[in-house]
């Protein structure tokens, strides 16, 4: 077994999911009768004046592009059925470069999408932005974006200690406007490069939350976010939330367990915090995963014809064995985070708390393309340890919480071209209940500085902070709340890897 894959590599300001990986391509073959349609169809569409050499830059793009999909897919695809459509939309496409490349590469984005929501076309720029955010540091507001099947852009989750999160954004809020350029129909390429900008310059973004519409003005920043905090509860429990999965996120992760470690002499649980977070790196997901197992897989990938790709092995567990574990997810719970979780799960080494999570189980490659640019494709599918597929399912809690004021939210399989759900996990959940019902007080010492420091911060005086129902919940599993009234019978399944 591989213990490592190549680098994955996350496309975080556009969909922030995790699971993308850097592949050269090799160069295309000439074009056939078929392709040879679409090169002739659109000139039509190109900007007079246009060069030999633009063009013929343009057409080797296209059929390089169509070459690398026939290959490399999760499925097999209608040649003649893509070329078709790609002459179709010639008509109806919304583009401001007209130049051969700039028609040519909205055309294959528009056919990647129509295959699925994560395969898209990427310029040189965004290959740019791409390794800005896998560094986790860029300028800009701070969230996770993603169109909607009306072409809306839609927040999948607000970083954490950002401009967007300070100003109250929320999962599942859609950005209409930025600047008062009206968003609907734009790709995810034009709200990353309106939303970034000079570090302290303002953005006025207009948000559609159900069925209110209002401005919301930050400014924006560096975004140079830990993503991973700490802290100890009631003295005694361990608390780590990891909010993504980058280049940094093992080492942080690594320095407050040991934090952790030293502070406690005889730690009573330890919670992990995936809640809101939209994946990441693979490997790093894999690598904090292994912080608490001992053994046994992780991870593995498969593709076309469920031909398995790799998988990634448990070597280490360096941290709190035998500890109680209680594993926080929600429905912004995505990638990554959802196969973390359920790695731990399944080896036996703590149960679930919260909220079906998002249910993104694919897995992109990014591919560079001689001809320039490149391909975000869907190569796979994830699989965990008991080879189920989180793809439109997500993964089910062992207790499910319910928050009071949860509205309706869209998850993967209600994206518009969606991949179909394979092998579900069986698991239902143990218990349902009210997130009230658990609330109670408890005591929190922060090892490093979080997002809620900054919200305690800008509370006007005398306003209390809002409660963590959720977190205040799994504590009460490993004391006498509600929740430890499912201890006994949790525990011994998991010991039996149930």
């Amino acid at each position: 077994m591989l213990r490592k894959g190549i680098l994955p590599i996350l496309f975080a300001v556009l969909i922030s999911f995790a699971g993308t990986r850097l592949v050269a391509c090799a160069g295309p073959a000439w074009p056939s009768d078929e392709e040879r349609r679409f090169l002739d169809a659109y000139r039509a569409s190109v900007t007079a004046g246009a060069s030999a050499e633009q063009f013929a830059h343009a057409d080797k793009l296209y059929v390089e592009a169509l070459q690398v999909l026939s290959e490399t897919y999760v499925e097999k695809i209608d040649r003649i059925a893509f070329i078709d459509n790609s002459i179709a939309v010639l008509g109806e496409l919304e583009t401001d470069d007209t130049s051969p490349l700039g028609v040519v590469g909205a055309v294959l984005d528009d056919g990647l999408h129509d295959l699925d929501p994560h395969s898209a076309y990427m310029t040189d720029d965004m290959f740019r932005r791409l390794q800005e955010s896998t560094e986790g540091s860029f300028a800009g507001v701070g969230i996770v974006i993603a169109l909607d099947d009306e072409k809306r852009i839609r927040i999948v989750s607000p970083i954490d200690d950002t401009p967007a999160a300070r100003a109250g954004l929320r999962p599942d809020d859609r950005i209409t406007h930025i600047d008062g350029y009206h968003m609907v129909g734009e790709p995810i390429s034009e709200a990353v490069r309106r939303m970034r900008g000079r570090v302290g310059d303002p953005v006025t973004l207009t948000i559609k939350r159900v069925e209110d519409s209002f401005d919301v003005t930050v400014k924006r920043a560096r975004i140079e976010v830990p993503s991973v905090t700490a802290s100890i509860i009631d003295q005694d429990i361990g608390y780590i939330r990891v909010s993504r999965f980058d280049a940094t996120t093992l080492d942080q992760t690594q320095e407050y367990l040991r934090e952790l470690e030293d502070r406690i002499a005889s730690l009573r649980g330890v919670i992990v915090d995936l809640r809101r977070n939209p994946g990441g790196l693979l490997d790093s997901a894999a690598d904090i995963a292994d912080q608490f197992l001992q053994d046994g897989l992780i991870v593995a990938t498969e593709g076309r014809g469920e031909r398995k790709l790799r998988s990634y092995e448990a070597d280490r567990s360096d941290f709190f064995e035998d500890v109680p574990m209680a594993i926080l997810l929600d429905r912004g719970s995505a990638s990554g985070a959802e196969l973390m979780a359920a790695a731990l799960r399944e080896n036996g080494r703590g149960i679930i708390i919260g909220e079906r999570s998002f249910g993104k189980g694919s897995m992109q490659r990014i591919m560079p393309l001689t001809s320039g640019g490149g391909l975000k494709i869907t190569t796979g599918y994830y699989t965990t340890p008991e080879n189920h597929i989180v793809q439109g399912h997500g993964v089910i809690p062992d207790i499910e919480v319910v928050l009071a004021d949860a509205e309706e939210f869209e998850r993967e399989i209600d994206l518009e071209h969606a991949l179909p759900s394979r092998r579900r996990d069986p698991r239902q959940s143990l218990a349902t209940l009210e997130a009230t019902t658990c609330e109670q007080d408890i005591e929190i010492e922060r090892l490093g500085k979080s997002s809620r420091d900054n919200l305690e911060e800008s509370l006007a005086e005398g306003e209390e902070p809002p409660r963590d129902s959720v977190l205040e919940c799994a504590v009460g599993y490993f004391d006498n709340g509600p929740l430890a009234n499912y201890r006994n019978q949790v525990e011994p399944l998991l010991r039996a890897g149930l």
